[in-house]
């Protein structure tokens, strides 16, 4: 199987569930997220074409790709916004929603 090229728009509602492992984490961004593995320069791409019609942060410098996921925060409230977070920092404050 190849590359999903569409994966960088997946529509919100397709992606999976991750709850924050922590209670701080949950209180500051919610306590679950929506979220796919994304490098940052996917998220760039995604963030060109997105962002005059979505609440998005502003992505990292993808001057080199590095691994990470599109988490979308406070989902499903007016505070909702998406963000790029890397792997690592990503894997420290969620887990999967079996």
């Amino acid at each position: 199987m190849g590359y999903d090229f569409s994966k960088k728009y997946m529509d919100k509602w397709a992606m999976d569930q991750f709850a924050a492992i922590d209670k701080d984490i949950g209180r500051r961004y919610g306590a679950v997220v929506r979220a796919i593995p994304l490098s940052n320069r996917e998220y760039q791409h995604r963030y060109d074409k997105l962002k005059d019609s979505r609440n998005m942060k502003r992505p990292p410098s993808s001057e080199r790709i590095f691994p990470g996921y599109l988490a979308i925060r406070r989902f499903g409230t007016k505070q909702e916004y998406e963000t790029w977070v890397p792997d690592d920092a990503f894997e420290e404050m969620y887990k999967a929603i079996e």
